[in-house]
């Protein structure tokens, strides 16, 4: 039969009333692997596109076709019987239309760019392994998510702008936002019980079917040597960071997919951070979790010796910090916190710490902790170049742009006659900036609008090579990280980008109840004895394998070993519970016969001695039930 006899038949008006009237294609071809009631998930090799409306299953496509003259005529009904009735209702309709239609404009317009930013480049660069064969490169819309944007250099004009911006207009265009996401972590964290139980009804879902990258080609076959290229290419032109990759050559045409790697896992907590603390360095952090499990790490010395942490209210900046300052504590480091608000309430008189509320106790900290790095690098002058200075100092500075008004009015009502008009605290955190890496003391900066200004200038600024912004916008991370090309945020909580060296990782945070946090610390002392606080005096620094007690300097005995009441355990904040509690507790786990309760080693007057190392395996056991 001819050619054109053939489309003739596929094609008569018979056929085509019931493919419209059937929810199928008018022009008969297969453009998905959908069906009638299952919707389209992959783009079959006949198809020339694959819009919203192909990925439809075919009963929707018939609810649209045949429900749209069916509405038409009712409105038309309804009009001559109560036209004022309709028309008010018409009007709001054609509101809701209206707003879609806006939606979907505005993501048409982004697919338009992100096209001609990734897709248009790439079929280009691919011409070198396939030259002029067609070449069909799809790409999911959920897949634009985890393209980092393309950013371009800001002009000088353009860095004042949205500084300004960023200072005056953005905290009140985010504050609502902002509440709203937290009231929805909130719900969540409610409705965790229900959801985990509902979880097991749940069919599993394949992960070939999620998001994809495929790439479809005429050439019957590809060398090795091209499918490197072609790899490098999609690779390089589309960075969605790890991919999955397939290929499939069999047939007259050649088919290769990427798929993304499994996401970051939605919780990371204490056993992660526990089991992986042990094989870092003294100068590594373990943070979270990222794609596909892997874990996520900083140095304090090959990296960079300040962090600088910008976020909206909510999303864990706290915790963040709260991470790596548990891990200088277990390594015998000191912590000090300048806190207006109480956010690290995990840290109230536990060792090691020295917590400032208060602009006073702020300002004396940092003058301290300045003459302590000053001294540090003096004497670094004259050591070797593997000297080491000491114990860590990590210097929380929770939320600066209010910290730095408080210092600059407490030393505007402080300061005598003479004195400089600069607040010594605030050129003291200056200093830290640039002297922090050779005098272990590190800074971890804390705003929701890290600007020059509130840093002291963009030559401070610069010195926080390690960046982590979550729930970020546009403009915040313009004046952050504008060499990294810049991912969707995500409404994850504890979803953190971290960024080094101009690349961005996404990480889940680890995040520990306070009663873990002290746990932890307590879990390691034994190879971490507590270092004197920087704030006594830096004239009287110790070594890290010193500790004091009373006037004197004795050898360290192994801390897990000491024995202790359990009020004093308590007191001392080895037990998150309190005293009432605690002994409950622990009257329980004797009478159920648990391994890992602790026996008494021997008495204080009426009172049970136990040894720390026993309460904190007990305490641990019991935190993970």
């Amino acid at each position: 039969m001819p050619k054109y006899e053939f489309r003739t038949v596929q094609h008569t008006p018979a056929r085509v009333v019931y493919r419209f009237l059937s929810g199928r294609f008018l022009d008969g071809e297969r453009r998905t692997d959908g069906g009638y009631l299952r919707p389209g998930r992959r783009v079959l090799a006949e198809s020339g596109h694959a819009s919203k409306w192909a990925m439809l299953p075919g009963w929707q496509r018939q609810a649209w076709r045949l429900g749209t003259p069916i509405a038409l005529c009712g409105v038309s009904s309804a009009y001559l019987t109560s036209p004022d009735l309709t028309a008010g209702t018409a009007a709001v309709l054609a509101a809701v239309g209206g707003t879609r239609v806006a939606r979907r404009a505005r993501a048409a317009w982004r697919m338009r760019r992100f096209n001609a930013a990734y897709i248009n480049p790439t079929l280009a660069a691919l011409t070198g392994a396939l030259g002029d064969a067609p070449v069909r490169l799809h790409v999911s819309p959920e897949l634009g998510s985890l393209v980092p944007r393309l950013v371009k250099p800001m002009s000088p004009a353009e860095k004042a702008v949205r500084t300004w911006y960023g200072e005056h207009v953005e905290p009140a265009v985010r504050w609502a936002p902002e509440h709203i996401m937290r009231a929805l972590w909130l719900a969540q964290k409610k409705a965790s019980p229900a959801t985990r139980w509902l979880e097991q009804f749940r069919r599993p879902v394949d992960s070939d079917t999620g998001p994809r990258i495929e790439l479809l080609t005429s050439v019957p076959y590809l060398t090795d040597d091209q499918r490197r290229y072609v790899s490098s290419v999609v690779n390089a032109k589309i960075p969605a960071g790890d991919l999955n990759e397939r290929w499939d050559q069999v047939g007259p045409q050649v088919r290769v997919t990427w798929t993304v790697r499994k996401r970051p896992p939605s919780k990371v907590g204490y056993a992660d951070l526990s089991a992986r603390l042990a094989q870092l360095a003294e100068w590594e952090y373990f943070l979270g979790l990222g794609v596909g499990g892997k874990p996520v790490t900083i140095s304090l010395k090959e990296d960079s010796p300040h962090i600088a942490c910008s976020a909206g209210s909510g999303a864990g900046k706290s915790v963040l910090a709260q991470t790596v300052a548990v891990q200088v504590l277990a390594r015998g480091g000191r912590v000090v916190i300048l806190d207006l608000k109480g956010s690290h309430r995990w840290a109230l008189n536990l060792p090691g710490v020295d917590y400032c509320t208060s602009p006073e106790q702020m300002h004396k900290a940092l003058v301290a902790l300045a003459r302590l790095a000053e001294e540090r690098n003096s004497r670094a002058l004259h050591e070797s170049e593997d000297w080491d200075p000491g114990y860590r100092v990590f210097v929380i500075a929770e939320e600066l742009n209010a910290t730095f008004a408080k210092l600059k009015d407490y030393w505007s009502e402080a300061r005598g006659t003479g004195d400089a008009k600069v607040s010594p605290a605030v050129r003291a955190f200056r200093d830290l900036l640039f002297m922090g890496r050779s005098a272990k003391v590190n800074v971890f900066a804390v705003a929701q609008m890290l600007t020059a200004h509130t840093t002291g200038g963009p030559e401070s600024r610069e010195n926080f090579g390690i960046r982590a912004l979550a729930r970020y916008t546009k403009n915040n991370w313009q004046m952050l990280a504008p060499e990294a090309g810049m991912p969707r945020a995500s409404r994850t909580l504890g979803r953190w980008q971290i960024v080094v060296g101009g690349v961005a990782t996404e990480c889940q945070v680890a995040y520990l109840s306070p009663a873990e946090a002290r746990l932890l610390v307590h879990k390691h002392a034994a190879v971490s004895p507590s270092a004197q606080s920087p704030l006594m005096g830096a004239d009287q620094e110790m070594s890290p394998r010193q500790t004091t007690v009373g006037d004197s300097v004795s050898a360290v005995v192994d801390p897990l070993s000491e024995t202790v009441t359990l009020r004093e355990a308590v007191a001392r904040g080895i037990s998150p519970w309190a005293f009432d509690a605690t002994k409950k507790r622990l009257q329980r786990a004797r009478k159920a016969q648990a391994p890992t309760a602790p026996a008494p080693v021997g008495k204080e007057g009426l009172a049970d001695v136990y040894r720390v190392g026993d309460l904190v395996i007990w305490i641990e056991s019991e935190l993970v039930a």
